[in-house]
């Protein structure tokens, strides 16, 4: 990925190895939810352990008030590692919580194998 001149400076590099993960988070009951989906912690095949960048990643976290939907985009920068060598990946997510801040369901862990 090209980087653009106001994350040149930051990043100190006009190219970066990322993996892009497009979410989609839906509360499915009348409750009051807090869930930091974008915030999941993610594993490589290429053994990373990444967490999101969060200046070029959406916000999709906090309370989801109902029923309701959010999504949008975390960006997980490798270290080292080339996007195209990694072959699968894991993201582990926190349980969400209710009002009292009491575990929801449980934390999710799903691997996914990535297409080339």
């Amino acid at each position: 990925m090209g980087v653009s001149d106001e994350y040149h400076d930051f990043f100190e590099t006009d190219q970066l190895e990322y993996i892009q993960v497009d979410l989609q988070v839906e509360n499915t009951s009348d409750d009051n939810i807090t869930f930091y989906a974008s915030q999941a912690i993610m594993t490589t095949s290429t053994g990373e352990q990444l967490e999101p960048d969060m200046l070029m990643s959406d916000h999709i976290d906090g309370e989801y008030f109902g029923e309701v939907n959010k999504s949008g985009t975390s960006i997980y920068i490798l270290e080292n590692s080339v996007a195209e060598d990694v072959d699968s990946i894991r993201l582990i997510f926190s349980a969400a919580s209710d009002e009292n801040f009491e575990d929801v369901g449980e934390e999710i862990d799903i691997e996914v194998e990535l297409d080339k």
